[in-house]
């Protein structure tokens, strides 16, 4: 049996070190089926779709790397919950956009089945 703790957290060091690493790590950790729900902001399903998403926020925002740090991680069954910051940088390193949020992760093996994070929308990106 998988350690869906070790599976998110392998997620988010597969983020390293682009933004084509991020998206390779989404492609092979979603399915057809995976619904990605930034609260508040968007809902996607599928890797297709949360490429979408993720390619208009670059063009928001011209990230070419990301990096998370997990402050708090607790683990029910295949589900992983995440107090973390995810910092996102240019090509020169200069950090663009810091978001400090909570997410929850249902996984199934190293699947992700459903992802939603959490964040003051109100404050916005920054």
């Amino acid at each position: 049996m998988s350690d869906p703790l070790a599976q998110v957290l392998g997620f988010f060091e597969e983020w390293k070190p682009s933004l084509e690493s991020m998206l390779a790590s989404m492609e092979k950790r979603f399915t057809d089926k995976t619904v990605w729900e930034n609260v508040g902001i968007s809902k996607t399903t599928g890797f297709a779709e949360a490429k979408g998403f993720m390619d208009g926020f670059a063009q928001m925002y011209p990230i070419q790397s990301g990096e998370v740090i997990v402050h708090h991680a607790a683990v029910n069954g295949d589900v992983v919950l995440t107090e973390r910051t995810d910092n996102f940088y240019d090509g020169d390193g200069k950090l663009l956009v810091s978001i400090k949020l909570m997410g929850v992760f249902e996984m199934d093996g190293d699947k992700i089945v459903s992802w939603r994070d959490y964040f003051d929308t109100a404050k916005g990106f920054g």
